[in-house]
């Protein structure tokens, strides 16, 4: 059997942009080519395959069938390439680049020191960088690119998202020793008639709280702090009740400085792991999802 020549991978890229784009003048702009360079590859690359595959209409252009099964066939063959080279540099050298992680304030403080900190002694070349912030606040940078993972607040129903549940964050009321009832568990009504200290509106944890609350809410008094620390700090001051996460309550209470009741029905939320299903199996992030993986486990613990 004759040696079949194949088209270069910088021709099907043409081919492909041109397409997507449906410009040769857009194509030339994104691939950093003169408009005559591309004209010429897309040339090539029909005389090499006997076959047109676009069709120009004024100055747009569309694939043809033969072009889109190409075009298709090309798009599958640079996924396993990427792949390839992303397998490679997993086996080369340590893994290197830049990490954006974002969470929300109480993650970044309680559940993110230690993970990040594995994460630079087993992977000191990856330039680590963490946002802090609302779930809602934080999901276009994952979306768009410029936030690699998040550890934020689930569930997360996005196509094209992938996530992974990292910790169960209960959620307790504190209050002061002075004013601690006699029961170890609250109902909302039990928070009637209270003045109590909240998240500010507009974040997960406080909707979930608000929702608890039900018709108690029109019955209590609310002052909004978007810090756990500071709500914990008005508590031990005897400024009100606060409905916090567990973990960022736990140090107060076990210094007797606060009491933590739990919660009837119980109450607390999910922290997932986000990332772009595209940059699933990219050296950073797969080194990064790992590494919580194995501190995930230890908490459940």
């Amino acid at each position: 059997m004759a040696r079949r020549h194949l088209p270069t991978i910088e021709r099907l890229r043409t081919l492909r942009e041109v397409a997507r784009l449906g410009s040769f003048s857009a194509a030339a702009r994104t691939l950093g080519l003169t408009q005559p360079a591309v004209s010429n590859q897309i040339r090539l690359l029909e005389q090499q395959l006997g076959s047109r595959l676009l069709e120009r209409i004024g100055k747009s252009a569309k694939a043809t069938p033969e072009g889109e099964l190409l075009i298709e066939a090309a798009s599958r063959a640079f996924a396993e390439i990427d792949t390839a080279i992303d397998e490679i540099a997993r086996r080369g050298a340590d893994i290197s680049g830049s990490l954006v992680m974002a969470a929300g304030a109480t993650a970044t403080k309680y559940l993110l020191p230690p993970v990040m900190a594995d994460l630079r002694a087993r992977h000191p070349a990856i330039d680590l960088r963490v946002l802090t912030g609302n779930t809602a606040d934080m999901l276009p940078g994952l979306l768009d690119g410029s936030i690699d993972l998040g550890l934020l607040t689930g569930p997360l129903r996005r196509p094209d998202l992938r996530t992974r549940l990292f910790f169960r964050d209960r959620l307790v009321c504190i209050v002061p020793p002075a004013e601690a009832p006699a029961v170890r568990t609250l109902r909302s009504r039990d928070l009637s008639g209270r003045q109590l200290v909240l998240y500010d509106r507009g974040g997960s944890i406080r909707y979930a709280i608000d929702r608890w609350l039900g018709a108690t809410r029109q019955r209590v008094r609310i002052s909004d702090i978007g810090s756990a620390d500071a709500q914990a700090a008005f508590v031990r001051a005897g400024l009100g009740w606060s409905i916090i996460s567990e973990i960022a309550a736990r140090e107060d209470a076990d210094a007797g400085r606060i009491d933590l009741r739990a919660l009837v029905p119980p109450l607390s939320r999910d922290l997932v792991l986000a990332w772009r299903a595209d940059r699933a199996d990219r050296p950073v992030i797969a080194a990064s999802l790992a590494i919580f993986g194995s501190h995930a486990a230890s908490l459940a613990g």
